[in-house]
């Protein structure tokens, strides 16, 4: 059978096997194998429970303020502009505008702002009748001057809102943990949370590595002759990739969530908690990671689909930051959510989280679809196979060659 070759073809492959220790190390240096030290418990009155953001206009506006102090003294900015850490300088321009900003913000003359300097700016305060909306207004000038992605864009100013949870929020997230998730939910939902970074781009060696096997073994044109349709193949090697890819995750996706289920006896668990959000949650990750493997080795007959698969694996990585506690947009490559709790949060998202995940398998077999068309136009000879890819891969090396000559 077509399929078990190729599942046999991957599974015996040293690409295949580095990848699944290197999920297996990750894994385990992420803590996400053993939850034994991490149970959900029933929270007491009088007690810690930690903190969160909230919307909070009497907490974000003079913590925000106070920093954009700090930063303007030092004329120094951070901020994620695409994703990346940045730290900005402003020009003399566009200093004298942030000190526009401050002024408005204290209600002292910009002049007399600019000509301070050192301790003095820590002595300024918020105007008594600001109100937030004239804060927020400030705070995206304030984002503007510094290039976009900064600490006062509306994305991360939420995050100055940092509030204790109160007992009546910790119980009520226990309550939503023990009644929706069933406990094991949240469990399975923070180990996908971590294997969804490594499933975004791993599986991409292992679709290179397969489509390039038959040429590394010179017998394409064998391959090519086969009077298995183009479609056919295709899909058999993409369905084995994925499968030989999700099954070991989906083994320490059970791993993980067994080690607290003894904190749990008598209370009803969701068994298959670990089954439905590695099918859910990480399976549409492999596959646009397979399919974009795929379709770039078969049309280019090159490994440049780890390249581009790995740009934007890492720009996703990065944009996701700033929602690490529950990020689920629409055209986000691996979802966030690295928290045990925050159900609420999750079951709010789960709308966008479903169009997210149904968006990259559709855009997945759009891509297998068409490495099937490409692949049988090889077939038939109407694409003169990688060499004019291979050449712009190879230009600069003959024009070095030249060079030395």
């Amino acid at each position: 059978m077509l399929f078990i070759k190729e599942l046999k073809k991957t599974v015996c492959s040293l690409v295949f096997l580095v990848l699944v220790l290197a999920i297996f190390v990750f894994a385990n240096s992420q803590d996400v194998l053993d939850f034994s030290q991490e149970p959900i418990t029933c929270p007491e009155p009088g007690g810690a429970y930690g903190t969160h953001t909230k919307e909070v206009p009497e907490v974000i506006m003079p913590a925000a303020f106070e920093r954009l102090l700090v930063e303007y003294r030092v004329n120094g900015y951070s901020a994620y502009p695409i994703g990346f850490y940045k730290k900005v300088r402003l020009s003399e321009g566009k200093k004298e505008e942030m000190a526009s900003v401050l002024a408005a913000l204290t209600g002292i003359e910009a002049s007399v702002i600019r000509e301070m300097s050192g301790d003095a700016l820590y002595g300024l305060t918020l105007r008594e009748d600001i109100t937030y909306e004239e804060f927020l207004e400030q705070a995206e000038i304030a984002d503007q001057l510094i290039g976009g992605g900064s600490s006062y864009c509306r994305t991360y100013l939420k995050n100055f809102g940092r509030v204790p949870v109160t007992y009546e929020e910790a119980a009520a997230q226990y309550e939503l943990c023990k009644s929706k998730d069933r406990f094991t939910g949240a469990y399975a939902r923070y180990f996908c949370d971590y294997m969804g970074i490594m499933l975004s781009v791993l599986p991409v060696f292992s679709a290179v590595s397969l489509c390039l096997k038959d040429t590394r073994a010179g017998i394409s044109s064998l391959v090519y002759s086969r009077r298995v349709s183009s479609l056919k193949l295709i899909l058999a090697r993409y369905l084995a990739v994925c499968l030989a890819v999700v099954l070991p995750v989906l083994v320490l996706a059970y791993v993980s969530n067994m080690s607290i289920w003894r904190y749990y006896e008598g209370m009803a668990l969701d068994y298959l908690a670990p089954l439905k959000y590695t099918l859910g949650w990480l399976l549409p990750s492999v596959m646009i990671s397979v399919a974009v493997g795929m379709f770039f080795t078969v049309l280019t007959g090159t490994p440049i689909a780890i390249a581009i698969q790995g740009l934007w694996w890492f720009i996703d990585v990065n944009t996701g930051i700033a929602g690490i506690d529950g990020a689920y947009g629409l055209f986000r490559l691996s979802p966030r959510h690295n928290t045990l709790r925050n159900t609420q949060g999750f079951l709010d998202g789960l709308r966008n989280l479903a169009s997210n995940r149904l968006l990259m398998a559709g855009s997945a077999m759009l891509l297998v679809l068409a490495a099937a068309a490409v692949y049988e136009q090889k077939r038939r000879g109407n694409l003169g196979g990688s060499k004019r890819t291979k050449r712009l891969f190879t230009a600069g090396t003959d024009c070095d060659s030249e060079s030395a000559a």
